[in-house]
């Protein structure tokens, strides 16, 4: 990402911009394909149907509106290809939504699925791009304390750091996450 405040999303509708593009394919096509297979698709149909939504992003980017957040834009056109795709298919989808229905039944609310994806896939992506602007250690540190939840102590003792030095790795990386996350989803949500 350029040190602009420019979001992705503004990046994208630059045909030209392959960097950008290359991005967008790098944070979204993993987070399509997954869903696509959560909600029952095989691993070819689902890259079918990532493949049909980056062509469908690519065509009608140019004409999207703020109406709507560009999370629901992507989530409704993922949910029709993903349902055109099981029609094509009649017989194998029904055993296939069957097992989506009861994953369906054990989420709280519906789309659930869909936001955890979202976030953890911009979280995955903004971890990834600070582990490169941190010093190792540092990076280390707040991945232990934040992510793997271990105590203060056991990380000192394991790194050969203080408390102190600790919670600034900690608070460091987590500005830097929270510009990440700004930056990145800025006009996204």
């Amino acid at each position: 990402m350029d040190d602009t405040r420019t979001s992705l999303l503004s990046r994208i509708k630059n045909p030209e911009d392959a960097l950008s593009w290359e991005e967008f394919d790098r944070v979204y096509r993993p987070m399509l394909l997954k869903y696509a297979v959560v909600r029952g698709l095989t691993p070819e149909e689902s890259e079918d149907v990532a493949q049909q939504c980056m062509t469908a992003i690519a065509t009608g980017i140019q004409s999207f509106r703020r109406q709507v957040s560009f999370r629901g834009w992507l989530r409704g056109m993922i949910e029709h290809k993903v349902s055109d795709q099981l029609r094509k298919h009649g017989r194998e989808v029904r055993a296939r939504t069957v097992d989506f229905a009861r994953e369906q039944q054990r989420e709280e609310e519906p789309g659930l699925s869909w936001e955890r994806e979202w976030n953890r896939t911009h979280l995955l992506y903004c971890l990834s791009r600070i582990r490169h602007e941190v010093a190792p250690m540092t990076f280390r540190a707040f991945e232990m304390y934040v992510l793997e939840e271990r105590s203060v102590r056991e990380i000192g003792e394991s790194l050969g750091m203080t408390a102190n030095q600790i919670y600034v790795a900690k608070s460091r990386v987590l500005a830097k996450l929270k510009q990440q996350w700004a930056e990145l989803t800025d006009g996204l949500a």
